[in-house]
């Protein structure tokens, strides 16, 4: 038996455990595919779901099967898929809730499974959505009313980790005590927060990141599916080996966030709280808190690259970046694999003497915009109170 993971970007490791699980016939009742950001959990378990339902005995998915076709017409009463909604009632799931869905939410999670089952790779939740108790208990109620059939029963939950206790403590009952024939695939950007029952309830099954090689290798694969004519090469280290966080970040601006975080780095570290006072006033990134939460994640983003430079090409001599002109990180770029222009744009931080210190100002500049009015006051406010503590010193010429 020949198993087709088409969906699925590299992760071999990963494709070879399933394989060997699906071809021993143990494949496990409860299954969590766990690691960071887009790197690849739910285009996997979209794959096990194709391959689970299919009835071909050779080559699965086969794609023309009663259970292929029904999945791709997603009519299909074995397969039950939940993902994180947003809240339409604010009294919904405090003290475990009344257990019941909004027909608002039925309509809304609809619409989001066609969306997912088209590109899982691409898609993305919003920070608020989470998942119910609501959808914990209509799930149960679905097994508990189903028909006994030989066909497997496929409940897939994806950012397992959005549950609350409530809805957890609920999932953890099934869990438990799971029906017969009825497999549950769980994926998480962050097992640490799942409650450590449900996480011994499931077979584990960690993803890891991509390299650059592999990212560009999955869009070559995949460029044309994804309308993707040119690869968006200045944005991979950025990425964090993640094709999914390497989508988003093509599809929403990336370029002009990485654009906007030179500027940004060369006012932050340029010695002269006026010339960062100009920059947060002409800049539009901090017109809004919206605007600015982008930035400053991405930002984020570009400190945490220039840190594994770092860790591959050892420290920087801090401090040092005017004499420099920002060879060290153009070198150490060009070493790595990487486009030696990005220097221009994140060398600024050769020239920090804290890259802690700076960090945290970035992080609590990213907490104040998002809980105040006006982010252009609160980024200022912020700066200055760093700048005072970190006063930049000049090397002077030999």
């Amino acid at each position: 038996m020949k198993f087709s993971f088409t969906r699925t970007q590299g992760l071999e490791e990963a494709k070879a455990f399933l394989t060997q699980a699906l071809s021993s016939g143990k494949f496990p009742h409860g299954l969590l595919v766990h690691g960071p950001e887009g790197v690849g959990q739910n285009a996997l378990l979209l794959d096990l779901v194709d391959i689970l339902l299919c009835d071909a005995a050779d080559i699965r998915p086969c794609g023309a099967c009663a259970g292929c076709l029904g999945r791709q017409r997603n009519n299909l009463d074995s397969l039950i898929f939940l993902m994180p909604i947003e809240k339409k009632d604010k009294s919904q799931d405090k003290a475990g809730g009344d257990g019941e869905m909004e027909d608002a939410q039925v309509d809304e999670l609809t619409d989001k499974a066609k969306e997912f089952h088209q590109d899982p790779y691409g898609f993305t939740r919003t920070e608020k959505s989470n998942l119910n108790v609501g959808q914990i208990r209509s799930m149960q109620a679905r097994l508990s009313f189903a028909e006994v059939s030989r066909k497997p029963r496929i409940v897939v939950i994806l950012w397992a980790e959005t549950m609350g206790a409530p809805a957890a403590n609920t999932l953890l009952k099934t869990l438990e005590e799971p029906p017969p024939n009825t497999y549950f695939l769980l994926s998480s950007d962050d097992r640490s927060v799942l409650l450590p029952t449900i996480i011994s309830r499931c077979t584990q099954l960690p993803l890891f990141s991509m390299g650059p090689d592999a990212l560009r290798a999955a869009l070559a694969a995949k460029g044309k599916v994804w309308d993707i004519e040119t690869p968006p090469e200045r944005l991979i280290p950025f990425a964090e080996g993640s094709l999914g966080v390497l989508l988003h970040l093509h599809r929403n601006a990336g370029e002009t966030l990485l654009e906007e975080s030179g500027r940004y780095l060369a006012a932050a570290l340029g010695g002269d709280w006026l010339a960062y006072s100009d920059y947060l006033e002409e800049s539009d990134a901090f017109g809004d808190m919206q605007s600015a939460s982008r930035l400053l994640h991405f930002l984020l983003r570009v400190v945490r690259m220039f840190h594994r430079l770092e860790a591959l090409e050892g420290p920087v001599s801090r401090g040092a970046a005017s004499a420099s002109g920002f060879s060290w990180t153009r070198e150490a770029l060009k070493r790595q694999g990487l486009d030696p222009a990005l220097s221009e744009i994140i060398g600024p931080l050769e020239g920090s003497r804290d890259l802690t210190a700076f960090t945290a100002l970035i992080e609590e500049t990213l907490s104040a915009v998002q809980s105040y009015a006006k982010p252009k006051v609160a980024a200022l406010g912020l700066y200055l109170d760093f700048a005072s503590k970190h006063p930049r010193k000049e090397s002077l010429a030999c």
